[in-house]
C-alpha cells in the first residue's frame, strides 16, 4: 500500500471519572483515505503498586469516522481494533494492545501502534472522527485497585493514497442477540453492500462454538463448519496461530441480499460479536 502519512490530530488527556466526548476533527481531504496510522500511550501515577492493569485499548471508548455525507464509515469500541488488525493483517501476525505493569511506586506506561481501516474514497471526503475516551476506572481490574492518575496520548495520521481512487470500505461491529443453540444473525450484516471480510468473537471462547453455517444465493461458503476448521486455517495462515473465541470467516466477497443465512450454533449461551467490511457493490463494464 503506497501512502502519504500526514499528521492531523494529537490527542492528550487525563481521564476521570466518567467518559469524555472529544472534539470531533476534519479529516483533511488530500485525496483518497487508506487509514488512519494511530499511537496510542497510557501512562499511570500513583495506582496500585506492582500490579497489571487491563489492556490500554480499554482507555477508547468509541471510535467513529464519518464521511462527507454523515454516514458511518467505521463504528468500533477500543477494544474491537485488535479484531479488526487481525481481520487485516497481510502477514499473519497479530498486534495485541499492551497492559500497563505498575512500579513500587504505582507508575507505570505502555504504547501500542495500530493501523485504523478508515477507508474514504475521494466523493466521501473530506470526512470527521469522532472520539470518546472511557473513565480512568476502565484500566482496573481485580488486581490493579486504583488506576491512579491516568494520561493518555493518542497520535493519528492520515494515510494518503497516491494511487487510483478506491471505493469506502464501511467497517462495523455490532453485539447479536445471542443464546444457547441456533442463532440466526444474518440481518445484522450491511444490507445491500459487498462484505470484504467478516469475523465473530466468542465471550467464551472456542469452547462454546459449535458450527457456523454462511449461506450465499443457496451456495454453501461455510457448512456447519466447526471450530476445528478455523483453527486449521488460522494454524495455516497466521504466524501468530490461533486465538481462542476469535473465528475469522475466511470466504469469498458477497453481497448481502435475501438470499443470504448466516447462523452461529452454540454448546452454550456466549455473547457474539459480528465484525464486517464492507463496500458497495461494484458495478461491471
Amino acid at each position: 500500500m503506497r501512502t502519504i502519512s500526514f499528521p492531523f490530530q494529537t490527542y492528550s488527556k487525563t481521564l476521570n471519572n466518567a467518559s469524555q466526548a472529544q472534539p470531533s476533527q476534519i479529516v483533511p481531504n488530500l485525496g483518497p483515505l487508506q487509514g488512519v496510522y494511530c499511537n496510542l500511550t497510557v501512562a499511570i501515577a500513583g495506582g496500585t503498586a506492582s500490579k497489571t492493569s487491563n489492556t490500554i485499548d480499554n482507555v477508547l471508548s468509541l471510535l467513529q469516522v464519518l464521511d462527507q455525507f454523515g454516514k458511518v464509515a467505521l463504528n468500533l469500541f477500543g477494544t474491537d481494533l485488535s479484531t479488526i488488525n487481525d481481520i487485516l493483517q497481510p502477514r499473519g501476525v497479530r498486534t495485541a494492545p499492551p497492559s500497563i505493569t505498575t512500579d513500587v511506586s504505582g507508575n507505570g506506561s505502555a504504547s501500542w501502534s495500530f493501523f485504523l481501516p478508515a477507508t474514504l474514497s475521494a466523493k466521501d471526503m473530506p470526512g470527521q472522527i469522532y472520539l470518546t475516551l472511557a473513565a480512568a476506572s476502565s484500566l482496573t481490574n481485580a488486581n490493579l485497585l486504583s488506576a491512579g492518575t491516568v494520561t493518555v496520548t493518542l497520535n493519528l495520521r492520515g494515510a494518503y493514497s497516491t494511487q487510483t481512487d478506491q471505493p469506502t470500505v464501511r467497517v462495523n461491529a455490532t453485539n447479536v442477540p445471542h443464546a444457547q443453540g441456533d442463532n440466526t444473525i444474518q440481518s445484522y450484516l450491511p444490507n445491500g453492500e459487498q462484505v470484504e471480510a467478516m469475523a465473530l468473537t466468542l465471550a467464551g471462547g472456542d469452547a462454546v462454538l459449535n458450527w457456523v453455517n454462511l449461506i450465499v444465493g443457496g451456495a454453501l461458503f461455510l457448512n456447519q463448519a466447526p471450530v476445528t476448521d478455523f483453527v486449521q486455517q488460522d494454524t495455516m495462515l497466521m504466524q501468530s496461530g490461533h486465538l481462542s473465541g476469535e473465528i475469522i470467516c475466511r470466504v469469498p466477497v458477497f453481497v448481502v441480499d435475501s438470499t443470504v443465512v448466516l447462523d452461529v450454533n452454540l454448546a452454550t449461551d456466549s455473547t457474539i460479536r459480528l465484525y464486517t467490511l464492507s463496500t458497495v457493490p461494484q458495478k461491471r463494464a
